[in-house]
């Protein structure tokens, strides 16, 4: 047990300096286009839920949602400034982190480590895309509508103001800036979580599991209770179409309203 807190402290401490580092460094963690920043922050937070389920979701997205508070100080008077509000930033990186996590414990228990793999990626994709929703919902119900009078309070209004004045209602602001570059977190995901996710069980969590009884084995090829091979093909099919449908639908609201 000792040990197993020791792993987890060093796990947690790692991913926490790389959550720093992708903050600070300039076009690392966050890519700002125009009047708002894209983030590929939450790849890490993917890469933690893929490998210790919800309750390590939750945490990397709490790292990643005090992060972009923090770093939201660093563009007054523009949207990404409205992340002030840990409503705003924190609530729904914690659920993302929180509900992905939940997902993979599912499927971890289902499969084969190969089998995860699979249904890892368009997985992976989907959740970018909640991330994506969870955010903006967040966004327009506690910045925009500001139920809560947070905003006020900020004194944030008038960035408010002057966003819809330049695009003249929220859904144009989502449609002419976010879905492309929703589209291109979705794709950043797909490729890099499941991959770097594979080489970290492998070789560390894989090496080490004996010595700190982390209890994440994947359920072997003759288990009678694991998905079939079959059934992985067809799930992580439906999923992948529903990337590329839920991809195209982004990117038609973006040419639509473009």
């Amino acid at each position: 047990m000792h040990r197993k807190s020791i792993f987890f402290i060093s796990f947690y401490a790692l991913f926490l300096a790389l959550f720093v580092i992708f903050s600070y460094i300039p076009y690392i963690g966050y890519i700002t286009i125009g009047p708002i920043s894209f983030t590929t922050m939450h790849i890490l937070v993917l890469i933690g839920a893929l490998l210790f389920g919800k309750g390590t979701g939750a945490v990397f997205g709490l790292f990643m949602g005090v992060l972009s508070l923090l770093v939201s100080l660093q563009y007054p008077g523009t949207v990404n400034y409205l992340f002030l509000n840990p409503f705003v930033s924190i609530l729904p990186r914690v659920l993302f982190g929180f509900i992905a996590g939940i997902i993979f414990d599912y499927f971890r228990k289902k499969t084969t480590f190969a089998g995860f793999l699979a249904v890892s990626a368009p997985l992976c994709g989907i959740l970018t895309l909640l991330h994506t929703v969870l955010t903006l919902s967040c966004l327009y119900v506690f910045g925009y509508l500001d139920i809560f009078y947070i905003s006020h309070l900020m004194d944030l209004t008038s960035i408010i103001e002057a966003n819809n004045n330049a695009f003249g209602s929220f859904g144009n602001f989502i449609a002419a800036f976010i879905a492309p570059g929703a589209v291109c977190e979705i794709a950043a995901a797909i490729i890099i979580s499941p991959t770097i996710m594979a080489a970290l069980y492998k070789f560390i969590i894989k090496r080490n599991e004996r010595s700190f009884n982390l209890n994440i084995d994947f359920i072997s090829e003759t288990d009678s209770t694991a998905l079939s091979k079959k059934s992985l093909i067809v799930i992580t099919v439906i999923l992948g179409v529903v990337v590329v449908v839920l991809s195209a639908l982004v990117l038609f609201l973006f040419y639509y309203f473009k």
